[in-house]
């Protein structure tokens, strides 16, 4: 019996060891967790912080890519108005070039317009014009040499193009009568070929404000044509010097 006690005494003492034993495990467990769990804490707000930092770089990466967008939708409006205003500059270059090449041609047909004007002006002195006709050559010749005048110096195409032509069309057809036919039958005029005189062509013989008759070509030379007196047309008598204008 006086065992029992001993036995019972170091079934005790060997629970209190057991006892210590887990309760230091035990502790050294939780310091572990604890410190586990402050790592991961730590570890937890940093990638929060990673994290807030990338939405916040991605912001301003879509901000970027928003102003970039902008930037290539003003250059294509840029190209398409610089491609559009390049073809704008070829359709005026186009265009300056057709009235370059109208003023050079006008300038030309002026010149010789004026030359053979002063060629019949010194014919019909010559041949003892009528001072009216002089006159008349005088005042075509200045009003040729100003509109060669503003041709040379650009003048705008509408004038040109309209008061121009119509000087020629009635200009480039005026003469003077040489020589008067046989009873007025037909005269000679100093309107040739050189001039555009053609076979057929109808002017009208007028001295002074008067049309005294009308003539149809029937011969034309370079530099004088003969035109026969149409019947009916004869309204006084023909004289040298007379002025004839082209009617067709």
């Amino acid at each position: 019996m006086s065992r029992l006690p001993l036995v019972l005494c170091l079934i005790a003492l060997a629970g209190s060891t057991v006892s210590a034993v887990l309760f230091l495990r035990i502790g050294d467990t939780k310091r572990i967790l604890e410190t586990r769990l402050a790592d991961e804490q730590a570890r937890t707000t940093r990638l929060e912080r990673d994290v807030a930092t990338a939405n916040e770089k991605n912001g301003a990466l879509q901000a970027r890519v928003a102003v970039l967008d902008q930037e290539m939708e003003t250059t294509r409006k840029q190209r398409e108005s610089a491609e559009a205003r390049a073809a704008d500059l070829g359709r005026d270059l186009k265009q300056a070039k057709t009235v370059l090449s109208y003023y050079e041609s006008t300038a030309r047909a002026l010149s010789e317009e004026v030359s053979a004007l002063k060629d019949d002006l010194t014919a019909a002195r010559a041949s003892d014009a009528s001072p009216e006709a002089v006159e008349g050559y005088r005042s075509t010749i200045a009003e040729l040499e100003r509109q060669l005048a503003n041709a040379r110096n650009g003048a705008t195409l509408v004038t040109a193009g309209t008061g121009t032509t119509a000087v020629f069309a009635s200009r480039a057809g005026r003469s003077s009568v040489l020589t008067v036919g046989p009873g007025n039958a037909f005269v000679v005029l100093n309107f040739g070929s050189a001039r555009g005189a053609q076979l057929g062509h109808r002017l009208t013989v007028s001295q002074g404000e008067n049309v005294v008759a009308t003539v149809e070509i029937s011969d034309v030379r370079t530099h004088f044509s003969v035109a026969q007196v149409m019947p009916g047309t004869l309204r006084g008598v023909l004289h040298k010097g007379d002025s004839a204008i082209l009617i067709r």
